[in-house]
């Protein structure tokens, strides 16, 4: 069981080959969880690298679908507002979401953003 951030999945559904590690561990982890906000972040994210042609409207449409075919469990953010709340001086809002998420599960955060875990503290934090 896992929490998986946005940047982890953005970079194992469009580069899976130079991010074959990290799909192994998705496809390890027995269960994938995410606060429900992730869907909104990974669209933004492809939405920026269509515009700069990091990858093509073609690439990204293929890794919506494929994030939509994952099983991936998807929790609220309100539930989770106190211990976000708690994190506000040192992370991101939507950083604290995911690791919050993983605090209240125990487990991992898996991510590729250094910065987000630099900044969790407290939790198991795996960057690929």
């Amino acid at each position: 069981m896992i929490v998986v951030d946005a940047s982890a999945l953005v970079n194992a559904l469009t580069f899976p080959n130079r991010f074959a590690p990290l799909r192994e561990r998705l496809t390890g982890a027995g269960s994938l969880h995410a606060p429900h906000l992730v869907d909104s972040e990974v669209q933004s994210a492809l939405r920026g690298m269509v515009a700069g042609r990091k990858v093509s409207p073609v690439l990204a449409q293929h890794a919506l679908a494929e994030l939509g075919d994952l099983t991936l469990a998807r929790y609220p953010a309100a539930g989770l507002a106190h211990d976000v709340w708690a994190l506000r001086s040192r992370i991101t809002t939507y950083d604290a979401t995911y690791v919050a998420l993983a605090a209240r599960l125990d487990c991992p955060l898996v991510t590729c953003d250094r910065k987000l875990a630099r900044s969790a503290r407290g939790i198991p934090v795996e960057v690929f």
